[in-house]
């Protein structure tokens, strides 16, 4: 599971990211959740979720019977996955039990306005995804907190499996190809534009560490999805004075037993900074190597190096790595109630399951959702559509997920900017930490997150464009 990166890698940018800190079980099993409801947890603040008020609850709602896949009498919601592949047991898992653990607490109070969810099982297992798509396309009112790692290959272009001509709507985890997150038909809760990026992480670290800030160089995997998130890192740099960019350096993306060559290629650069795309353990390795060299400089890390893994190597070759993150640390859940909710539903719901940054990301896509379908049965006389939702999901401003993560802005579907809002993480004595802002301090923008002021978003070229269908919203 915790190589994907050294696949196909752009889970790195959803946030950004294939596996969070905290992780156990990697298991395949089927886990698809029991269908009998109960709602005696309806109500008071067990029905809500950090600051959303009771979304899921008892009513009158009904889906439109020709969107409505298996039948009217529950909403058939696809979860996109590739926990099932062979070479990869356990990928993604993240997404399918925060998938798991969101439905069964739903479906406790009562479900969406009153219609029960039931989970499809879309396990696309890296190779399979025109599959799952026949299936989709047959099953599923709407997928909704999942991801695939080729999610372009959605697009089929055949009647029956291509998203766009089965008139699908997706509310994912993540997306990770330009083709899905440049397309309509879908919303990300967290966007993740191809042709954008925040950069206040990049600024907020450069007066941090002024000195170290000065030189910087970057490694990614000689793949597609590697490339466009150097491009948007060397974006950023490039619009920032007093960070110069000294050294880029490849390493294949399969195969590799040796990194020793790689980190002295880095280290003939001499950066007072270094960033890594791929793998958090394959990292730790290339770390613990250039630290043997004596390198005295910051890794400045994306948020999926929140990461047991970068440890692999001991704790001296990650310390004092800083870390971009959108999302609150579970070190911090007993200051934030959307985090600690997150936590508690996958302790009672799926005991057993493995806690991360995209499970995050996963249950905000389905707080999304559900957000979106309580405002669409107010808009349209009760009946859920996928062009409804879509609508209602894409008008969301200001989006946090009850304060699960910084704010973002939905609206505009695949034209969303990408959030600026940030906090950073420093490794001391082998354990995460807050760097900053400091809570409450001038920085803190709200809720612990600095979101850059003017300017925080950094538009990035040559990446490409996404599959739009100009007949639907």
């Amino acid at each position: 599971m915790r190589r994907l990166a050294t696949v196909l890698a752009a889970l790195l940018l959803v946030t950004t990211a294939a596996c969070g800190a905290n992780g156990e079980d990697t298991g395949t099993e089927d886990e698809t959740p029991s269908t009998d409801a109960t709602t005696e947890e309806a109500g008071g603040s067990d029905a809500d979720f950090g600051d959303l008020a009771a979304p899921c609850g008892p009513g009158e709602l009904t889906v439109e019977d020709s969107e409505a896949g298996r039948g009217t009498d529950k909403l058939y919601i696809g979860v996109g996955n590739d926990r099932t592949a062979a070479a990869f047991p356990g990928l993604q898992k993240t997404i399918w039990d925060a998938s798991v653990a969101f439905v069964e607490w739903c479906n406790a109070q009562g479900g969406v306005g009153g219609l029960e969810i039931e989970i499809v099982d879309l396990p696309a297992a890296l190779f399979e995804v025109e599959s799952v798509m026949t299936t989709a396309c047959t099953d599923v009112f709407a997928m909704v907190g999942g991801g695939m790692a080729q999610d372009n290959l959605q697009f089929s272009g055949k009647d029956g499996s291509d998203f766009h001509r089965c008139g699908l709507i997706d509310i994912p985890a993540y997306a990770v190809s330009t083709e899905k997150s440049g397309s309509n038909g879908h919303v990300q809760p967290v966007p993740n534009p191809a042709d954008n990026t925040g950069n206040a992480w990049f600024r907020a670290y450069q007066e941090l560490y002024p000195e170290e800030a000065a030189t910087w160089s970057v490694a990614w995997a000689d793949i597609p999805a590697h490339d466009n998130t150097r491009k948007k890192y060397q974006a950023i740099v490039q619009g920032l004075d007093g960070m110069e960019e000294v050294g880029t350096n490849t390493y294949p993306v399969i195969g590799t037993t040796d990194w020793t060559p790689l980190a002295l290629s880095i280290l003939e650069d001499d950066p007072g900074t270094f960033t890594w795309v791929g793998d958090s353990g394959d990292l730790s390795t290339v770390l613990s190597a250039m630290r043997d060299q004596g390198w005295e400089g910051v890794p400045l890390l994306e948020a999926t190096a929140y990461d047991q893994l970068l440890f692999k190597s001991g704790p001296a070759a990650a310390e004092g790595a800083v870390i971009r993150m959108y999302q609150h640390p579970f070190e911090e859940a007993d200051q934030w109630p959307a985090t600690q909710k997150y936590l508690e539903l996958m302790d009672e719901y799926v005991p057993d399951g493995e806690k991360a940054l995209l499970g995050v990301d996963s249950m905000s896509a389905w707080l999304l959702f559900v957000t979106a379908a309580n405002a669409c049965g107010e808009e349209n006389d009760g009946v859920l559509t996928r062009d409804c939702i879509i609508e209602q999901a894409a008008a969301v401003e200001d989006w946090t997920a009850g304060g699960l993560h910084g704010p973002t802005d939905p609206e505009d579907g695949p034209d969303a900017l990408a959030s600026p809002c940030i906090m950073l993480l420093t490794v001391k004595d082998g354990k995460f930490e807050r760097l900053f802002p400091e809570v409450g301090s001038e920085d803190d923008d709200g809720e612990g997150f600095h979101c850059g002021g003017d300017d925080a978003v950094t538009e990035v070229s040559g990446v490409g464009e996404g599959v739009v269908d100009p007949d639907r919203p």
